[in-house]
């Protein structure tokens, strides 16, 4: 049974701590290991106990670990905060357990240095916890619920991930979410890119056509794709560019996400000036960003005159 937190004044246990700590310097030589370890037990759980009241000390009437923990990260919402700093607040070793409970019952993301991805925006070491947005999410429990049915599919990690997107088409999606869908922490963002860079879906980051999106959050725009299954492999750092440079807007007609409506659905693409098909190189000055609109219109000869007008100006 778990041993049930005391709830003594931050003063009386400091004082506690002092006095067992100066016992133990005393007495240490005369005691066996195992009376050494059971004396540094209390000296540990009254530590457990003064982390705990100093949170209720601040104000916070939270009886809970797992409240605990998501008051902590509210009130540090966008700052890394290392496992350590949840293990005090929340006085428990298994916290783990009660972040994932936030994410998957309460719809909070919570980025975690052990599903790293370096093109999200977020970048964790594996003892690391970022709070993406202190609003929860109220469509996620559904979501890792579709997400387990789906990792539990007997096909590869493309394509649980696609289905995955499929199923949540137009709805934020976190780089948690995906990553426990693929089974595989170091991977998933190698096969997302390929979902996009490969197989020709539209699945937009903040720094592909979605300012508006946070670090860490994916939208797969359209069940359809884009275009044909091709072997571009433009590099993220290369894509990240582009769009950086075209401020994210449509070089021809300067459209934006933010005239994004149901009545005019674009989205955004990149366009080769020097078509790929022709050996364009897949480098930032021989790539543009398009709507879906005119880059349909441009590869069926419209636009020829803008498009001299952009080359002289890259």
């Amino acid at each position: 049974m778990a041993r049930k937190r005391r709830r003594k004044s931050v003063d009386w246990l400091i004082r506690q701590i002092d006095a067992q700590l100066k016992s133990f310097g005393t007495e240490r030589g005369n005691l066996t290991l195992r009376q050494k370890v059971l004396a540094l037990c209390e000296v540990h759980e009254n530590v457990k106990d003064l982390g705990v009241n100093v949170v209720h000390e601040h104000g916070w009437n939270a009886c809970a670990a797992v409240e605990r923990i998501r008051l902590y990260f509210i009130e540090h919402e966008s700052i890394v905060l290392d496992s350590a700093e949840i293990a005090v607040v929340s006085g428990i070793s298994d916290y783990p357990r009660r972040i994932r409970e936030l994410r998957v019952e309460s719809g909070y993301q919570i980025a975690s240095g052990s599903s790293p991805d370096p093109d999200s925006g977020i970048v964790l070491k594996p003892d690391q916890y970022l709070l993406v947005d202190a609003a929860p999410d109220l469509d996620a429990a559904r979501r890792w619920h579709a997400a387990n049915r789906i990792r539990r599919s007997d096909v590869g990690s493309q394509k649980r991930l696609l289905q995955y997107f499929m199923e949540n088409t137009g709805k934020v999606l976190t780089t948690e979410e995906l990553a426990y869908v693929a089974k595989e922490a170091k991977e998933y963002a190698r096969r997302v890119r390929e979902l996009r860079t490969e197989q020709g879906y539209s699945v937009a980051t903040r720094f592909t056509g979605r300012p508006d999106l946070k670090a860490g959050q994916y939208v797969l725009q359209s069940r359809e794709r884009i275009a044909e299954t091709h072997d571009r492999k433009i590099p993220e750092a290369v894509q990240k560019a582009v769009y950086e440079r075209d401020s994210n807007a449509c070089r021809v007609c300067a459209w934006n996400h933010e005239r994004w409506n149901p009545e005019d659905p674009r989205i955004l693409e990149l366009h080769h000036l020097e078509h790929h098909e022709n050996r364009g190189p897949n480098v930032e000055s021989n790539l543009i960003v398009t709507c879906s609109k005119c880059h349909d219109e441009v590869h069926n000869g419209k636009h020829t005159s803008a498009l001299k007008k952009i080359k002289t100006a890259l």
